[in-house]
């Protein structure tokens, strides 16, 4: 018999998500090799009551639990030595603010499993990118309302889940005159077509984006062929771009001129170009609201200095000055979205489907790991960094 325990979110700023929904637990009780139990929160988007009523034992502490499943990194003082941990360690990318945390795992022998490890045939198995996508578009939107005085939207919070987000969206009416680019055409750029469809918003070709003027709200979404090109004028090759994107440059000046708002839901390397750069942004730069759900910091959106948070969601980026400021201060400014954790917007809706990933595709092979997906996201046994993960030995070092 496995026990699990779902832990609490001790993360600051808080994470409102949970690995299993109250229903979820339930099930998994009555499954035959597992037992579970949920330790206390009050900042959980489920309410302990919620998990009682469905039969879940609420309690103070993990010690009793072989497995303990939570979303964000556990503070180094919570750890419990010996035990298997699934989470989002934030530390394959030997991320300095989480050095000590992978030390003090190594020190107290638990097994660390990481969840953006977990893959099946070269992709990942668990993504929040869909709710991201939802959250970041939704986000963009009420910027734009609220930077041109044009509409009022509330925050996320007022909103129970998408459901309830949906309902409210299919009868407001977007009047503006609103010319959306939607950079990515991945899961986070799927959920960000999802709640502008919501909002009756219609999606036009790249040349009537470019070239018409419409009187409602538009928006064109972008594939990396068509915000892309090759330096040398040979014809683009996706597979060409990802192995080799320095022979490539961005596309983005064509769209430049026509766009208000742009949403860029596109995964971005290092290498890649950036979409534009800032000597790019002048009194031709129509985007007066960028929402950057990737967040990358100086990266594909080079205006993109910092992250934003779910308290204070924008900042605005002042052109003349090159720099940041305070958010709608200024009408000439850019204003830029970039929460870095926006499923924790939509955390119910998040978790559900978080939970029905865990339970119906790795819950299965914990015990008959055939495929090696559960070790090869194991980053540390017994006390030492596993094979896949030497390459983490300085860091830790």
């Amino acid at each position: 018999m496995i026990k699990i325990g779902i832990t609490k979110e001790y993360k600051i700023p808080n994470d409102f998500r949970t690995p299993f929904t109250p229903m979820q637990a339930n099930e998994i009780n009555k499954l035959e090799d597992f037992s579970i139990v949920c330790q206390s929160s009050n900042i959980r988007c489920f309410e302990d009551k919620e998990y009682e009523k469905e039969s879940i034992e609420i309690v103070e502490n993990l010690d009793d639990c072989n497995i303990i499943f939570g979303i964000k990194e556990v503070p180094k003082e919570r750890l419990i030595a010996t035990k298997t941990y699934f989470m989002f360690s934030h530390t394959i990318k030997k991320q300095l603010y989480n050095r000590s945390l992978l030390k003090e795992i190594i020190n107290k022998k638990i097994r660390l499993i990481d969840y953006e490890c977990l893959t099946n045939n070269g992709k990942r198995i668990i993504a929040f990118g869909k709710y991201a996508g939802i959250a970041g578009a939704y986000n963009t939107i009420m910027g734009y309302g609220k930077k041109l005085k044009l509409f009022n939207l509330d925050r996320l919070s007022h909103y129970k889940d998408t459901d309830d987000l949906y309902r409210f969206t299919s009868k407001f009416k977007l009047k503006s005159k609103i010319k959306i680019l939607i950079i990515g055409d991945g899961r986070v750029a799927q959920g960000a077509v999802e709640l502008l469809k919501s909002f009756k918003i219609i999606e036009v070709n790249i040349n009537d984006y470019i070239n018409k003027d419409y009187n409602q709200p538009v928006y064109c979404q972008l594939g990396v062929k068509d915000y892309m090109k090759r330096k040398d004028g040979k014809g683009f090759e996706e597979i060409e771009y990802f192995n080799n994107p320095e022979s490539f440059v961005s596309n983005y000046q064509i769209f430049s001129g026509a766009t208000n708002i742009l949403i860029n839901a596109a995964f971005w390397d290092p290498k890649s170009p950036k979409l534009f750069e800032e000597d790019n942004i002048d009194e031709k730069f129509s985007a007066t609201v960028i929402g950057d759900i990737s967040c990358d910091i100086d990266g594909a959106i080079p205006c993109t200095k910092m992250a934003s948070t779910i308290k204070n969601p924008f900042f605005d980026y002042c052109i003349e000055h090159r720099e940041i400021t305070k958010p709608f201060s200024k009408k000439n400014n850019i204003t830029i979205m970039s929460i870095d954790n926006l499923p924790s917007e939509l955390p119910r809706d998040s978790s559900m489907f978080f939970g029905k990933i865990i339970k119906d595709k790795i819950l299965p092979i914990l015990k008959n790991d055939e495929n090696k997906i559960i070790e090869n996201a194991t980053i540390t046994k017994d006390g030492k960094l596993t094979e896949n993960y030497k390459y983490l030995s300085d860091y830790v070092g």
